[in-house]
């Protein structure tokens, strides 16, 4: 009878809490599997799956939390954007290429680049070490020991955890486990810390845009400047 009243009480508060809404931003080197891994996360076959070229964006309910995630594109000329999706998010899912071992320096130092970013240093970060099913895929302990992960967490003082999988091995209910678990700790993770990402993320939210605005206004200016100059010069 305790146990049933246990499960009860468990079952309204959780019923009691509100939906949240969050943002997630997926990051990691081109061909790490990001798009793989979000489509999986939708419910989607994640083979044959091209490029991201600038961003796409799913939407999807977790339990008490609407959750959109950004899956950014990974090139070299790409990764500047990434930026613009800093201040929104709650959270971030890196997605690493296990396999590819000449590639991990790279990764490395775009980890370091984004953890320091003032706008995510402090934010939980799930790691996926992707791509197990490849011969020759580092383990988890050397994918740690190759971008110096706990030291970059610890300096950033960013909660993380590191999940191997394989993107690809299936989708939707029967997506790689490991996946499924290291998305349910990062909402766990910020569930605890809501409302202090909260408040950052609208403190944030609301300097990018006054800084946006800000820059427009400049370019208008300039660009009004070169108009007024030509016209001075033809008369």
């Amino acid at each position: 009878m305790y146990s049933l009243m246990a499960n009860c009480c468990n079952w309204l508060k959780r019923w009691r809490e509100p939906i949240r809404k969050v943002t997630l931003i997926m990051v990691g080197l081109d061909n790490a599997g990001k798009t793989a891994t979000v489509k999986g996360i939708q419910g989607e076959s994640p083979e044959d799956v091209a490029p991201t070229v600038g961003f796409s964006k799913i939407d999807l309910k977790q339990g008490r939390f609407e959750v959109t995630i950004f899956d950014l594109g990974g090139g070299k000329r790409i990764r500047g954007i990434w930026k613009n999706y800093y201040a929104e998010s709650y959270g971030i899912i890196f997605v690493v290429d296990s396999s590819d071992v000449e590639r991990m320096e790279e990764t490395k130092e775009t980890m370091s680049e984004l953890l320091r970013h003032p706008k995510i240093s402090g934010k939980p970060v799930l790691v996926l070490a992707n791509k197990q099913d490849k011969e020759g895929a580092l383990a988890e302990a050397d994918v740690i020991e190759c971008l110096s992960l706990e030291k970059l967490v610890n300096e950033h003082k960013c909660l993380c955890q590191i999940e191997p999988c394989s993107a690809i091995i299936g989708y939707g209910k029967k997506i790689d486990k490991s996946i499924k678990k290291g998305l349910l700790w990062l909402l766990h993770i910020i569930a605890k810390d809501f409302d202090a990402l909260y408040e950052r993320i609208q403190k944030d939210t609301t300097e990018q845009k006054a800084a946006e605005e800000q820059e427009k206004r400049e370019r208008a200016e300039r660009v009004r400047k070169i108009r007024e100059e030509s016209y001075l010069c033809i008369f």
